[in-house]
């Protein structure tokens, strides 16, 4: 079933930072949420309308688990949405390949301002990239230049979200014509507040704080995608995100799967190039890449990394219910996050690909699965470069 999540007001979304009024005066907030939000919700949404007493609830439910063992659920999401034309289109953060072109003079717009880094391989200087790493570098071609003539312009990092009606385009090699701002879909608005002693319902002395919300623009939501479990109704509410915030959900017509969006890769000069491009955030044991650098492990056959275009870390933690303790924060590495590969033979890359690894300790209560692929992390685009 894929859904539609639309907020009753604003939500808060906190990041893996332990928070405590007193302790610290500001309470970031991360957007969209993460898959663990979206698997809280679910979790708690399927037990509630089993009548389950949440007082009494210590003990793992086949259908939706218990701490760490996520059950039957298969998630994916939550991911930006807009309805253009009575139709839900997604949107995902720009990937960090993607440079734009800008002008001092706002006046003045240049059309196909966008472009895309590549790897470089005949370069005229040495880096301190790790062995067999290559530099991603940005060409403006020709009649781009002569536009610029007498203009005064940089290059910089395009900021935003690449709407779905780009992805076949930008996943076929070429640069995106339209990429979509921060402040048409949502906006951010600080709220302070001050803790409550409830023994005496009188505020607490030095205990202010502040408090980032997001209010979504009109049209514009999160879509998700629910598998495993079945939701007693297509429409209802949801507890989503931080102060048990409200969300309405409804069913829709299925979207198209990732895989639609992949060209047709064939070899050039005996090897296959191939780009991914994480569309939700993802884990590794060593960082930013599998222990050792052993690709094997993720794509079941012999692949080299030739280059990566990576943004700084997002660390995700959260609250175990379960062991009534704040959870290990770790470091993911973000959507929008692309990395470029080559291989002598294609590796089976379909709807079931996973391009993320889970901690041995999740592993284990979850029989062995690869469990945070199950509930939405490391879900990629596929396209040429």
């Amino acid at each position: 079933m894929e859904l539609i999540i639309k907020p009753v007001d604003v939500w808060l979304f906190r990041d893996g930072r332990p928070f405590s009024a007193g302790e610290d005066h500001d309470a970031a907030t991360i957007f969209p949420p993460t898959p663990f939000t979206l698997q809280g919700a679910i979790r708690t949404k399927v037990l509630v309308d089993k009548g389950v007493d949440f007082t009494q609830f210590k003990s793992l439910d086949l259908d939706v688990g218990y701490g760490d063992n996520f059950g039957k659920l298969r998630l994916i999401g939550p991911m930006l949405a807009r309805k253009r034309q009575d139709k839900w289109e997604r949107l995902i953060p720009v990937p960090v390949e993607l440079m734009e072109v800008r002008v001092e003079d706002d006046m003045k717009r240049i059309e196909e301002r966008f472009i895309l880094l590549k790897p470089k391989t005949d370069l005229s200087f040495k880096t301190n990239l790790p062995e067999r790493l290559q530099l991603l570098w940005a060409e403006v071609k020709s009649e781009l230049l002569s536009k610029l003539k007498d203009l005064n312009w940089r290059l910089e990092e395009a900021k935003g979200w690449l709407p779905e009606s780009e992805w076949a385009r930008y996943l076929q090699g070429e640069a995106p014509k339209q990429v979509v701002n921060n402040d048409s879909l949502f906006a951010l608005e600080s709220r302070f507040g001050i803790a409550i002693d409830r023994s005496k319902r009188i505020t607490q002395t030095q205990m202010l704080y502040r408090a980032t919300f997001v209010r979504l623009r009109y049209g514009v939501a999160l879509w998700a995608k629910v598998e495993g479990v079945n939701l007693q109704s297509k429409e209802g509410f949801l507890r989503f995100g931080g102060e048990g915030r409200s969300a309405i959900y409804e069913a829709v017509e299925p979207l198209p799967s990732f895989t639609s969006y992949m060209p047709k890769l064939e070899k050039q000069s005996g090897v296959v190039r191939f780009k991914v491009v994480l569309i939700s955030p993802a884990w590794f044991s060593g960082g930013w890449q599998p222990k050792d650098g052993d690709w094997s492990k993720i794509f079941g056959a012999p692949v080299r990394l030739i280059a990566a275009a990576i943004p700084r870390a997002q660390k995700f933690g959260g609250f175990d219910m379960a062991r009534n303790e704040p959870k290990p924060i770790r470091n993911f590495v973000s959507a929008g996050s692309v990395y470029f590969f080559e291989a002598n033979e294609l590796p089976k890359l379909d709807e079931n690909f996973a391009f993320t690894e889970t901690p041995d300790e999740v592993r284990q209560q979850n029989n062995g699965k690869n469990a945070w692929a199950n509930i939405g992390f490391g879900k990629v685009l596929i396209g040429r470069w």
